[in-house]
């Protein structure tokens, strides 16, 4: 099965495909911007039922040329590396690692992928942007979830000799200030991402 979602659906899909995974599901999530409070709540619950849970994020260090503080992601990923769940960033050099995906492999057989525009974040997910994703429902042995699987594995993993991805602590950051400016820009909406 494959939907269509915009803005609020999108999250409502995100939020209702996580809270049904359960322990030894998986769950892979893949982001240029992760910041909603919501989602970051459902990746911490699904993670503490036992699902398998694993985020590759953007370091949030560059923009079209420009030094980035790299709010949200970093404050983000020590939230959830606090918790337990593995982080590794996207290896870039001076270009964004994009993408926007959300993995759930069930252990029944099945599986759901979402990628499009939509960033993990209050702007593009509370009907504040106009963004589009599609979202895939099928059996795990589908050739496109294994393609996604691989891509993921790929990134994760640095095989092939390439080196996709690179350790949380690389990018880690403890700042008190730099997490409360990212708490108040999600809250108020006052933010670029």
């Amino acid at each position: 099965m494959i939907q269509i979602l915009t803005e609020r659906k999108i999250k409502n899909v995100l939020i209702d495909t996580m809270n049904k995974a359960g322990a030894n599901d998986k769950l892979t999530m893949v982001a240029f911007y992760i910041s909603d409070r919501d989602i970051v709540r459902s990746l911490k619950k699904a993670h503490k039922r036992g699902v398998g849970v694993r985020v590759l994020l953007d370091p949030n260090k560059d923009a079209f040329g420009r030094k980035k503080n790299g709010i949200p992601n970093r404050q983000v990923a020590g939230e959830l590396v606090k918790q337990g769940i593995p982080v590794r960033w996207s290896n870039t050099h001076g270009e964004q690692s994009h993408a926007k995906m959300l993995l759930i492999e069930y252990k029944h057989g099945q599986s759901m992928v979402t990628l499009g525009s939509a960033n993990f974040t209050r702007r593009n997910l509370n009907n504040l942007n106009l963004e589009t994703n599609i979202a895939v429902f099928g059996p795990t042995e589908t050739p496109l979830f294994l393609d996604v699987n691989k891509y993921i594995d790929l990134q994760w993993n640095n095989s092939d000799g390439k080196n996709f991805s690179i350790d949380y602590i690389e990018y880690a950051d403890k700042s008190f200030s730099k997490r409360m400016l990212y708490y108040w820009m999600e809250g108020t909406g006052m933010s670029t991402f």
